[in-house]
């Protein structure tokens, strides 16, 4: 917080210290920490004083409002329970922010879809339940499902553009007359629509023509949808990612130590990373059907404390390794696979994957010794045109821009040689390309690093029962193919005159 605001927050701490029972002090206080961008502040505040107010339905609710922004999930659902048994009006709402938890924080969709369903049962056109069922449906393979509930979106909320946006994910166009196709246009060219409702149909048209082959129709839909996506971020500013480059280089600069045998390292974390796009959606659900490795997906502990990290300017990184002693990374170890058994349970062999945690390994490996990596690479011009066909957030802003991608590709290559150097066989890389030709060849040594044999039910992927929480859901519910490999020449005659491509590690 600036000195100014920190004042005026101290003030209401004390003010309410004094009277605990005033819930609008608490209120005021709470919004302010939030303001700030201090969500663990608000929350803290919150489950000190929320007993002063156990019978006040809208205090537990928005003490698991806050308790959700924190990620402090089991707190939130509790107290929203609580709200729920105190009679709080609209419960439909309740029930679906608990399901948002137990699908989007907690990872456990069963759970999510009885919020959902419980939310609908009490009111069945509560558009926010409908629509996150569908979501929870797809995550799970379930396209008939997700269709249908997406659909019936459209039925009580005509107007709702995601709900058309989602339904063009689970639905193949066979022709450019499809009728998805035609309403997504309406979409696109209505001024009235909103811009950002707007980006994502001209994403999903984009990819509906390249369902039915219409390339040039499609790669208009993607250089429109990317010009505008640019329109509502800051520039990808490639100095500062060199910078953090260099940074990381300078900072992790020597081996590590292998893993040492402890209490600790009866679990086994497998990081999976690259660029994103680039297979490693396909290689976690791959490893996930062995008998012995669970799939964690992307569990979000350390990109919230990168987050921190980064949010104290381009000195964070070395400010925040020079106050952590070896007991803080033991701790922060520690702390970790505690959240991965409240998310997966006792698991011994797990997987976490988050394509963005190449930038971490160094931070990740002083936390967890044992932790192994897996890097997925993929031919640079699929990738990129991957990435360019996907609307990403904007700490991705390197998306918008084919040559941006392809140098931040680079850039990640030369991250991947230091990482190489630095952790020596705890990482390997996996390319897309040849895992899709030849899986088991891959796999193999992959599983043997980890000490352990090759299974068959690797191959069964696309079998599996587990949900799916990336733009890759689609394709890893198929069995493996290769037709994603050299898909960039569909696109030869529209992509800018490139540079030497990226050459890979």
């Amino acid at each position: 917080m600036n000195p100014a605001v920190a004042r005026q927050f101290d003030a209401l701490c004390q003010r309410l210290a004094a009277s605990p029972q005033r819930l609008e002090l608490l209120d005021e206080a709470a919004a302010l920490a939030v303001q700030q961008g201090d969500q663990a502040r608000a929350a803290t505040l919150y489950l000190d004083y929320i007993a002063h107010h156990q019978r006040h339905a809208g205090a537990q609710f928005n003490c698991g409002y806050y308790c959700r922004a924190a990620g402090l999930y089991p707190q939130a659902i509790a107290h929203y329970q609580r709200a729920l048994e105190l009679g709080i009006s609209q419960p439909e709402e309740v029930y679906t922010n608990i399901g948002v938890i137990y699908n989007e924080g907690l990872l456990q969709n069963d759970n999510a879809i009885a919020a959902f369903q419980e939310a609908l049962r009490i009111a069945p056109g509560y558009v926010p339940a409908l629509y996150n069922l569908a979501n929870c449906y797809e995550q799970n393979g379930d396209k008939k499902q997700a269709a249908h509930y997406f659909s019936r979106v459209i039925h009580y909320a005509p107007n709702f553009a995601m709900a058309y946006v989602r339904l063009a994910d689970v639905h193949r166009a066979e022709t450019s007359a499809d009728p998805l196709i035609a309403k997504l246009q309406q979409l696109v060219t209505t001024q009235r629509v909103p811009l950002n409702e707007r980006i994502d149909a001209a994403y999903a048209l984009g990819k509906l023509c390249n369902d039915c082959g219409a390339y040039a129709e499609a790669w208009q839909y993607y250089q429109q949808a990317n010009q505008w996506n640019a329109t509502t971020m800051p520039a990808w500013d490639e100095t500062r990612q060199r910078a953090l480059l260099q940074s990381l280089q300078v900072e992790f600069n020597l081996p590590l130590p292998r893993a040492t045998v402890d209490a600790d390292a009866a679990q086994q974390p497998v990081f999976v990373c690259g660029m994103f796009r680039s297979g490693s959606t396909l290689l976690e659900q791959m490893l996930g059907g062995h008998s012995a490795i669970s799939s964690g997906g992307e569990l979000e502990f350390f990109p919230r404390l990168w987050q921190r990290i980064q949010a104290q300017g381009d000195g964070g990184l070395r400010d925040y390794l020079a106050q952590q002693r070896d007991q803080d990374f033991v701790s922060l170890g520690r702390d970790y696979l505690a959240f991965v058994r409240e998310r997966l349970g006792d698991v011994r062999y797990f997987t976490d994957k988050r394509p963005d945690s190449i930038w971490l390994l160094g931070l990740i490996k002083r936390a967890l010794p044992q932790a192994k990596f897996i890097v997925t690479r993929r031919h640079p011009l699929d990738n990129a045109l991957s990435v360019y066909f996907t609307r990403l957030g904007s700490s991705m802003a390197y998306a918008n821009r084919f040559e941006d991608i392809l140098c931040y590709i680079e850039l990640e290559n030369d991250l991947l040689r230091h990482w190489q150097q630095v952790l020596g066989d705890d990482l390997q890389v996996v390319n897309y390309d040849q895992l899709v030709a030849a899986p088991q060849q891959q796999l193999e040594p992959v599983l043997a690093e980890l000490g352990l044999d090759w299974q068959e039910s690797c191959l069964d992927f696309h079998r599996r029962n587990n949900s799916v929480r990336t733009a890759s859901v689609w394709q890893v519910r198929q069995p493996l193919y290769q037709s994603s490999s050299g898909r960039w020449r569909n696109y030869a005659d529209f992509l800018p005159e490139l540079p030497e491509l990226p050459k890979q590690p």
